[in-house]
């Protein structure tokens, strides 16, 4: 009998890992949010450049999730179209670069985010991480996981790691310093949004008194905008004064809702102006 019973459960598991889809997740030894904040912060893994631009008029993207996988597909080659007809200074992309992390995909979306032709800056997400080398091989094309840019004075990036759906106790003290530049206007970039609208919990920070924590910082602080991948759309929300952006994707494919696209911003005449432009 108890043979038996053995043999049934085993026979449940299979049937129930056939009908999932495998997910690398929970699978992969990694290096934790801690360990890849502190790394970024030590000095060890230098923050990019500030690019140069007109401190009177500039624009600049942000989208999230290009997602790339066994096909190398993305949106990718009709964005670069859209950065040289709206004269894009940068852009910003917020994670999941890559599906599964390989090799293939990795040197596949850098080559891709070269080929737009301007510069760029990029933060990790959790797909990013679903191999065991995922942190190395961020780091060796992109840099930290979490650093800051003033782009002429006139606004800071703020760039945070949330590739495991947490901030963690020494990103938040570093975070909060980041966030009392009040000269400058500053936007959070990262891949998991703070608040989640319609989608399930998965969809957002996992912790609720790190949310808490975010959107009071935001408040005190005075930050125009969190900005986030990791659903595959575009959704805007204000909470108190603080604006939410999921801000798009560059996916191929379905998304979770909507078309591909991207969430533009313009400074001009001392004021920053936000929009978001969907691809056709």
């Amino acid at each position: 009998m108890h043979s038996r019973r053995i043999a049934l459960l085993g026979s449940a598991v299979l049937l129930a890992l056939c009908a999932c889809e495998w997910n690398l997740w929970g699978t992969v030894v990694r290096p934790t949010v801690e360990d890849r904040v502190r790394e970024s912060l030590s000095g060890a893994l230098p923050a990019p450049d500030s690019v140069a631009v007109n401190p009177d008029s500039f624009c600049f993207a942000v989208f999230g999730d290009p997602q790339i996988g066994h096909d190398f597909q993305t949106s990718l080659a009709r964005f670069k179209e859209e950065a040289a007809e709206r004269g894009m200074d940068f852009f910003c992309v917020l994670g999941d670069l890559t599906n599964d992390a390989t090799p293939e995909e990795c040197d596949s979306i850098k080559a891709q985010l070269d080929r737009v032709g301007i510069p760029y800056y990029a933060t990790i997400g959790n797909h990013d991480l679903y191999q065991a080398d995922g942190w190395e091989r961020f780091k060796q094309d992109y840099g930290p996981s979490c650093y800051a840019v003033a782009v002429a004075d006139r606004i800071k990036l703020v760039f945070l790691d949330t590739a495991d759906g947490t901030i963690g106790l020494t990103q938040f003290d570093w975070f909060e310093s980041e966030l009392q530049d009040t000269l400058l206007t500053r936007i959070v970039l990262t891949h998991f949004p703070v608040f989640d609208g319609e989608r399930p919990v998965m969809w957002r920070l996992a912790s609720g008194a790190e949310r808490v924590k975010v959107q009071s910082l935001l408040e005190r602080y005075g930050a125009y905008a969190w900005c986030a991948g990791h659903i595959h759309g575009w959704r805007h929300m204000q909470v108190g004064s603080v604006n939410h952006f999921t801000c798009g994707s560059m996916a191929p494919g379905t998304l979770d809702y909507g078309n591909p696209g991207y969430l533009l911003f313009r400074f001009a005449h001392g004021s920053l102006s936000w929009q978001f432009v969907e691809l056709d």
